[in-house]
């Protein structure tokens, strides 16, 4: 019997080998595959989280930034982008906070001024914001609109007003939907520029103008009215009221040109007929849509906002006696809050009680002697004096109707500096009621509103 022993052929060896190197071969090629997959993955998922972590730190910057603003207003700002003092506006060392060491986030972030605020504009600023977290970087642009409220007046606003002794009022206006007695006791230089507006200084009301004496807000035309005769006055040119009219062909028809805005014909709410007319003002809604007076001063969420401050600040009161006033040099921007509607209605809170915050009328903003300070005293339910030599630089605010809201015995040569907003002010005595542009550039940041436009990531 013959047994068939072939011998293994050595290619079949070869071929095997070959196979095996192969499956070998597939078999890196896929794990490194995967390796470098998951690598991949991990890489993207740790760059993604850092870019998420350096993005929540440019918006903290950016949200630092607008408290920034509704904290210290934007006076600080005019200097942007090289402001020596002030981070904010610095672009080269801005404002620097390490918010989370752990994870490395941070941010930079300054204030490019745009347009500044004036009293009839809204100013514009963009917040730059660098953000870091881990290895991650976002850079962000916001652009923010402030605006000041628009309920108040940059003047002396009142439902009515009385002048008496020798009571002036300078580079400001007077505005009122009730009336004007004893006019030509109310010093106010014709001529003389309104520091807020841009013309003239003088009275607007939506009632009478008279130099008759009075109280009250309601008045008959009577003969002291000052346009009675005719709607030019030589005396008042530029003050407005109901009982005026077109100035056109008269001695004062370069007001109405010169002052369009404010004196040529106008028809303010659309419905076609015509609301302001060179001295001549039709109704309550016209002096408001005018000049943008509110019906009241403040909302009732602007209200606990201001309360909410003063609170913080130590200076909430519910009495008109026995308060303190704030300190400049640590309360820059201050606002003093007399709740005395509920515990001590009608009672009469003495200007003369707050202290540290006057200083010589007149000043440009630029002047050395322009501090970056305000101060806002609200009263709500009661009453106010200015008078014995007090020199007070302040935004005043008595959100009450009669019978509270009233501002009375401003006498003994007080030196007010700033703003009222009342239901009755009584201009007797050696008064000295003013504006100038420091005022203006240094209002109080609790006046003003910071909205949010354009956001940009420009690093995408």
């Amino acid at each position: 019997m013959i047994t068939d022993r072939r011998r293994p052929d050595p290619h079949d060896r070869g071929a095997a080998l070959v196979v095996t190197m192969m499956i070998v071969a597939l078999v890196v090629v896929l794990a490194t595959t995967v390796m470098s997959v998951t690598v991949n993955n991990l890489g993207s998922a740790r760059r993604s989280a850092d870019a998420a972590l350096a993005l929540d730190a440019a918006d903290a910057g950016v949200a630092q930034a607008l408290a920034y603003l509704r904290r210290s207003g934007v006076r600080r700002l005019s200097c942007s982008p090289t402001c020596p003092s002030n981070s904010w506006g610095n672009s080269s060392a801005p404002t620097q906070e390490t918010i989370n060491a752990a994870t490395r986030q941070a941010y930079a972030a300054w204030i490019e001024q745009l347009a500044p605020v004036t009293a009839t504009q809204s100013g514009r600023f963009r917040v730059h914001s660098l953000g870091t977290g881990g290895k991650g970087v976002r850079s962000l642009e916001v652009d923010v609109e402030v605006a000041t409220l628009t309920s108040l007046p940059l003047g002396v606003f009142a439902r009515s007003v009385s002048g008496g002794g020798s009571a002036s009022v300078t580079r400001e206006s007077i505005f009122t939907t009730g009336c004007v007695w004893n006019r030509s006791k109310i010093d106010m230089t014709a001529g003389t520029i309104d520091a807020a507006y841009g013309i003239p200084v003088a009275v607007h009301s939506s009632r009478y103008i008279s130099d008759s004496n009075g109280h009250n807000q309601n008045c008959a035309v009577s003969s002291g009215a000052i346009h009675k005769a005719s709607a030019c006055h030589p005396d008042y040119p530029y003050d407005q009221d109901n009982l005026g009219g077109s100035l056109t062909s008269t001695s004062c028809s370069s007001v109405q040109t010169n002052h369009p805005t404010y004196y040529a014909p106008r028809d303010l709410d659309g419905d076609g007929t015509t609301d302001v007319n060179g001295s001549w003002i039709k109704d309550d809604a016209s002096l408001r849509k005018l000049f943008g007076i509110s019906t009241q001063a403040f909302t009732s969420a602007q209200l606990d906002d201001l309360r909410a401050t003063a609170r913080s600040q130590g200076t909430y009161f519910t009495s008109a006696t026995g308060f303190t006033s704030p300190d400049p040099a640590t309360t820059p921007h201050a606002v003093m809050f007399f709740d005395l509607a509920a515990s001590n209605p009608g009672a009469q809170v003495d200007l003369n009680n707050v202290n540290g915050w006057g200083r010589t009328p007149g000043l440009t903003a630029g002047s050395a002697q322009c501090l970056d300070r305000s101060l806002l005293i609200v009263i709500d339910g009661g009453n106010a004096k200015l008078n014995s030599n007090q020199t007070m630089t302040a935004n005043l605010v008595l959100t009450s109707p009669a019978p509270y809201g009233s501002v009375d015995k401003a006498n003994g040569t007080a030196n007010f500096i700033g703003t009222i907003f009342a239901d009755t002010v009584n201009l007797v005595g050696n008064l000295d009621i003013s504006l100038d542009e420091c005022f203006l550039a240094n209002l109080s940041p609790s006046l003003l509103s910071a909205s949010t436009g354009d956001y940009r990531e420009i690093d995408r």
